[in-house]
Parts: structure tokens; sequence; C-alpha cells
């Protein structure tokens, strides 16, 4: 019941008359930024002392964003936008793993620590957005259209660590090779309101050139699931036992908050037109894994980067 005005709204605006339809689709070039402790290195020595923490890093990588528009008395717009962005990262030294699986196999004295780490960290994004706006004329060059909708998400997040140590005590001669894998997986709908707008630096009857910008908040009531597997491989004097453990971890159902803003520009020639600009996306408390090297983890994962589109009116 919560949702069934703003339905009955979106409805309507599918029923109102049409006066044209777009079919458009965009490139996405993003970056996401979630620093996550995957690994404690350290050095024991008086001498020479250190302890530091290796974090999740991510690089740029492609997405795309399709969709469809129907303008009339109001405008409706249905988008599905899509992002996966991956990283990877290797340690030696004496390592202690940071996620608790990993954490809880450590080797055992006199080795106490991991020789070799490595992390594969993947971020996979789907977002679906109905929005309803009506476009207003605020002065010759200026066009805003406030946005009320809907929006459905689904964020997974994976973290794969295996770390691997060789010792010796007393007599055995031992290997310890592990693989943990963590996930931080999210789903959610809600609501979303906004505004966008654009201001024309050259208009004629055949051609557009306006800068664009918008701002909007969705708060999306969802559930987080925190699945966390880990296969331990022992091999003592070349015996091998293979053995598992699961972390418990609680699925946390409440709202994500998250805020996107964008800025750019667009030209418009006939059926045709084409916009190129700067996109931000932050959602708060995203992560929501347990490590044992910073404790609970609430962090906000920002997705930001260039977008660039091609729309066409019929």
């Amino acid at each position: 019941m919560r949702y069934c005005g703003l339905l009955l709204i979106c409805c309507l605006g599918w029923a109102t008359p049409i006066q044209a339809a777009e079919l458009f689709g965009e490139f996405l070039y993003w970056k996401a930024t979630e620093p996550v402790d995957w690994v404690l290195n350290t050095n024991r020595l008086p001498a020479n002392q250190y302890i530091n923490y290796e974090q999740t890093v991510y690089d740029f990588a492609p997405g795309f964003r399709v969709g469809m528009s129907l303008d009339g008395t109001w405008n409706t717009n249905l988008t599905w936008t899509h992002f996966r962005n991956q990283t990877e990262d290797t340690a030696t030294g004496k390592l202690t793993a940071a996620f608790l699986g990993g954490k809880e196999s450590q080797p055992p004295a006199p080795q106490l620590y991991f020789d070799r780490g490595e992390l594969e960290a993947t971020i996979n994004y789907d977002v679906i957005d109905l929005d309803l706006s009506r476009s207003m004329e605020m002065t010759n060059g200026l066009r805003i259209r406030p946005v009320v909708g809907m929006r459905a998400g689904i964020i997974r997040q994976s973290f794969i660590t295996s770390f691997e140590a060789s010792y010796v005590s007393g007599m055995t001669t031992s290997q310890r090779n592990i693989v943990e894998t963590a996930e931080s997986n999210f789903w959610g709908i809600g609501p979303k309101v906004g505004i966008d707008g654009e201001y024309a630096l050259l208009r004629s009857s055949q051609f557009e050139m306006n800068l664009t910008a918008g701002f909007f908040v969705s708060y999306l009531l969802g559930d987080w699931s925190l699945p966390d597997e880990t296969r331990i491989t022992q091999i003592n004097n070349g015996m091998t036992s293979i053995t598992s453990q699961t972390i418990q971890v609680d699925s946390r159902d409440f709202a994500s908050l998250s805020f996107q803003s964008m800025v750019g520009l667009n030209v418009r020639r006939g059926p045709w037109s084409a916009a190129v600009g700067y996109e931000i996306n932050d959602w708060l408390n995203q992560c929501q894994i347990f490590t044992d090297a910073s404790g609970p983890q609430n962090n906000d994962l920002l997705l930001q980067g260039l977008t660039a589109n091609l729309v066409w009116q019929f």
C-alpha cells in the first residue's frame, strides 16, 4: 500500500496522449570507490616494524544504460543501468587475513602467518528506474523537469581471498592453502525524486545545444545477504585433508539511501540527439560485511565517471 499512489500516477502518465517516443542507449565508463581491508601485512622486527592494511582499489570499467521514454503531457521514462567492476591484488610477507574465515584459519605456531595472499573482488550493479516528469519552461533558454518515480536495484559484491603458507613444525613439513568467498548482496525497491534541467546555448528549428544537470535521491527498502564460506586444504608430510567452514552472519533488513547527480552537454538535430557528461552515484552503507581488520563495514559505494548517450525520437 505504501507505493499505490505513486504507481497510480505512473499508470496515468502512460495513459496520457503520446506526442513522441524515444529509444536511447548510453555508454558508461565508471570507476567504483569502496575501500575494504582484505589483509594485514606486518613485520615484527623491532628495528623495522610496520603494519600495513591492503584495501580494495578499483579502476575504470565500461557499462551501459538503455531505455525508452514516452513524451506527452507527462513524460514517462524507463531505464536499465548495468555496470560491473572487478579488481585483483596480491601481497607477500607476514600476512593475516582480514575476513573472518581466513583469520580463523591462520597457520598454527610456530608459523602464525601466511606467506602469500591474493584477492579478487567484483561488483555487479543493476538498477531499473521508472520516472514520471513534466517539463516546465522557466525562461527562453531554461527548462526544468521535476521527477518522481520508482527505483529497483540489485547490487552484488564478492570478495574472494586465497592465502598459502609453507612451514616446518618438529618432524612435520606442512602447507596450508585457504580460499574464502565473502559476499555482500543487496536488493531493494523504493521511491525516487529529483529534478533535472537544461539551459540552451544554441537553439534553432533544426539544431539545439544545451547544458544539462540533474540531481536525484532514492530510498530503497531492501535486504542484505552476507554468505561467507572458507575452504581449507592442509598438507602434512604429503597427506592432504580438506575441510570447510561457514561464518554465520544474519541478513540485514533496512533501507538504502542513494544520491545521483550529473552534468553534461547535449545536442539535437532532427530526430537524433547525443549527450556527454559526468555522473556520480553515491550509495550509502552499501557494503555490510564484517572483517577482523576493522570490524563491521558500513562503507559507501561511490560510482562515478563518463556517460555518453545517443537518442532516437520517433
